[in-house]
């Protein structure tokens, strides 16, 4: 049995090797994705005893988990781990992610951090509460944490899992693909050290936040076009389509054009027209996704 750990990196010299040598323990081998590094990320994980598969540019958390998933899928891998680089998560836990797996025919475990919520940043006990409400909206996920990097998945899972989010909307996606196709996901507790020492996120709790939201919208968009564009779309038609019978009326009796009147009516059926249309050519594109997934 095949047991490989996969670990998404971005400038993280310091941690990275420390991870890998303790991952080392619980796995058969570790597979770094150094995602644009302007250090010595790939060097020091290469050292500990890595594989490092090197991305010329930062492209993102998405696009190294895809490398990642990519050679796990080549490698035939019966079990793989996936754990940030920055030192939050303890390698000394992979069991509590890989056993489910192999005891009771789980697809995916996930690390859930609720438990140490307490020691959470205020910040990012808001974020994760917004994340995981959003990601509800494009798919009933019946989870605590929808958003943690640390997780296990089958051979099965490796195999049918597909994404696209080069971003941080990755792990929502993930977790989307995998409920659509009735993979078995449990959630085990996990410890999170919120103080490293060093810096937990290459990005601001701000950009992180709208790269994370971005990508959930366009998640909500393209997998409930009908719900979330072609309804809205269809009210602000019919309250565009009212306004210009009230417009109209008034024109008629007092030969005057009411401005406010006017703008309602053209701007709701403009946009409710717009996301009409969106919502058709977005329910096209997914039905067609379906057909060929």
């Amino acid at each position: 049995m095949l047991k490989i750990a996969c670990i998404p990196a971005y400038n993280e010299e310091k941690p990275i090797a420390d991870i890998i040598k303790r991952s080392l323990n619980y796995v058969d081998r570790v597979v770094v994705c150094d995602d644009g590094s302007n250090d010595s990320t790939s060097k020091n994980a290469t050292d500990a005893g890595a594989i490092v598969i090197k991305h010329e540019k930062n492209m993102g958390k998405g696009a190294a988990l895809k490398s990642l998933f990519d050679y796990a899928r080549n490698a035939n891998a019966d079990v793989m781990v996936t754990i940030d680089g920055d030192g939050q998560f303890l390698p000394e836990e992979m069991n509590k992610l890989i056993d489910p797996i192999i005891e009771k025919n789980f697809d995916i475990v996930l690390g859930n951090r609720f438990q140490t919520k307490k020691e959470m940043p205020s910040y990012r006990k808001v974020g994760n509460m917004m994340f995981d409400k959003i990601t509800q909206l494009a798919s009933d996920l019946p989870f605590n944490d929808t958003q943690s990097g640390y997780r296990s998945y089958s051979k099965n899972a490796i195999q049918k899992i597909k994404f696209m989010t080069n971003g941080f909307g990755v792990d929502s996606e993930i977790l989307i693909d995998a409920v659509q196709k009735n993979l078995k996901i449990v959630e085990e507790n996990i410890t999170v050290i919120y103080n490293t020492g060093g810096k937990t996120s290459t990005k601001d709790p701000v950009s992180h936040s709208v790269s994370v939201l971005t990508s959930l919208i366009e998640l909500i968009a393209i997998r409930h076009p009908l719900r979330y564009l072609g309804i809205p779309g269809f009210i602000l038609l019919v309250i565009g389509i009212v306004y210009s019978f009230i417009v109209i009326s008034i024109f008629n009796d007092t030969r005057v054009f009411s401005v406010p009147s006017t703008l309602v009516a053209l701007g709701s059926l403009v946009v409710g027209l717009m996301l009409l249309l969106m919502s058709a050519v977005l329910f096209s594109i997914s039905r067609m996704a379906r057909r060929t997934s």
